[in-house]
């Protein structure tokens, strides 16, 4: 006698008997990486299945729950840890980790479903086969669906944070206009202080002229005999001092075409390391691209700072070098800031193996050996808050990395910081 088929789908099934850790551990651990605390997946229970990250301790934090649920029922929860800090796009981030568990649960369970129908209709007849068959078949279709509205999903938040990310880098863009502004600001101001000096200045010794010239003409159309002319107009030139005007008018002139030609030399320096005229590829040379960027930066430099530069000759690298010089200016403004006195300042680069390397090197204050494995993560700074955004290094890399090339970060507390480049030439040529 046959066995009626019995078997229903979903029936209960734990979420322990679903997943295994094995699965969750390497997306916990990525989602971990990317900024949260601590993830963990719980069964209906809130007994822990998986979890990965280090403990809050003091820290407030802000937790995230989202259900994973079983043939439409919630059979576990993703937990999600994060800092007071924490914003959409680690929200967005949690989403993401919770979509894909769903996935997989779901996929788990499609198998377990099928291996276990299989199961039972070999013991069925031919028209239970048949009926199974079609349950099978719409069940399978509503898998399908459900995979589909899930991928569509994963798609959709991806792009969302893709746009995120896009919008972060441009603020950090944007930050460093404006730091940058703010320091040519200061450095247009001075030449164009003592132009304006000079010029007031050159507006009363013109006054002083007009002056001797009225006296002059008033005197010729009265006739006033010459002797009497030459002894009026001496003294009057000594009271107004027309010499000695006529003297510093040559110097004001000179120090005031001097000053505008440091504001055009500024300007010029400035539009140069922005590539205001230039888009997409082009042919760079790197060592101009750093001597460039260390011209704009110069309002950032204490006065005791020491540059030294060992700059070899390069070839041209194909890349985009507005966007090369970016990366430049974050990578030296971390370094200009990284000891308010004393610092020194090594840019060295040289050629070999068909591969550029660049080290921008620093004696500054360094980093702790606990912090240097995050330091490209977006928004993690070690600098006072409303002192840096967290995304400088972060937009270097993704930089450094369109271009071909890698980066890396060496330091040591209290010793100093090294930042070295490498750019494949072949990459310059794609």
């Amino acid at each position: 006698m046959q066995t009626p088929l019995d078997f229903i789908i979903g029936s209960e099934k734990r979420l322990a008997e679903i997943i295994s850790r094995a699965e969750m551990e390497p997306l916990l651990r990525s989602l971990v990486t990317a900024g949260p605390l601590k993830a963990s997946v719980l069964d209906e229970n809130e007994l822990p299945l998986c979890r990965q990250g280090e403990e809050a301790a003091l820290r407030p934090v802000h937790e995230i729950r989202h259900a994973l649920l079983v043939e439409g029922e919630p059979k576990g929860t993703l937990v999600v840890l994060f800092t007071d800090e924490a914003n959409g796009a680690l929200d967005a981030l949690a989403l993401l980790a919770r979509d894909a568990l769903q996935l997989i649960v779901n996929n788990n369970l499609k198998r377990m479903l099928t291996t276990e129908l299989h199961t039972s209709v070999v013991q069925e007849s031919y028209d239970q086969l048949v009926e199974t068959n079609r349950q099978l078949s719409a069940s399978e279709k509503r898998y399908r669906e459900l995979a589909a509205s899930l991928e569509r999903k994963v798609e959709e938040r991806t792009a969302e944070l893709q746009k995120a990310y896009t919008r972060m880098l441009q603020q950090e863009k944007l930050a460093a206009v404006g730091g940058l502004a703010a320091g040519m600001a200061h450095e247009i101001n001075n030449p164009n202080g003592f132009i304006r000096s000079n010029l007031m200045t050159f507006s009363r010794y013109i006054q002083k002229i007009r002056e001797m010239l009225t006296f002059y003409q008033l005197r010729i159309a009265g006739n006033t005999p010459l002797m009497q002319l030459q002894q009026e107009t001496d003294t009057k030139r000594r009271e107004l001092k027309i010499d000695f005007i006529l003297s510093d008018a040559t110097e004001l002139l000179a120090q005031s075409v001097d000053g505008s030609d440091q504001i055009a030399r500024i300007v010029g320096d400035l539009k140069s390391f922005s590539h205001v005229d230039e888009t997409g590829e082009a042919d760079a040379d790197l060592n101009e691209e750093l001597r460039r960027t260390l011209t704009v930066l110069s309002s950032h430099k204490a006065e005791d700072t020491e540059i030294e530069l060992n700059l070899q000759p390069l070839p041209l690298f194909g890349c985009n070098p507005g966007l090369i010089s970016q990366a430049f200016f974050n990578l030296l403004l971390n370094a200009l800031q990284s000891r308010k006195r004393g610092l020194k300042l090594v840019l060295s680069s040289h050629c070999f193996d068909n591969m550029i390397q660049i080290r921008i090197s620093d004696n500054g204050y360094g980093i702790a050996a606990k912090n240097l494995p995050r330091v490209f993560e977006p928004f993690f700074t070690t600098k006072e808050v409303g002192s840096g955004t967290g995304m400088g290094l972060t937009v270097a890399r993704e930089i450094i990395c369109a271009a071909g090339g890698s980066i890396d970060i060496s330091s040591t507390e209290h010793a100093g910081t090294t930042a070295t480049i490498q750019l494949p030439l072949e990459a310059g040529n794609r």
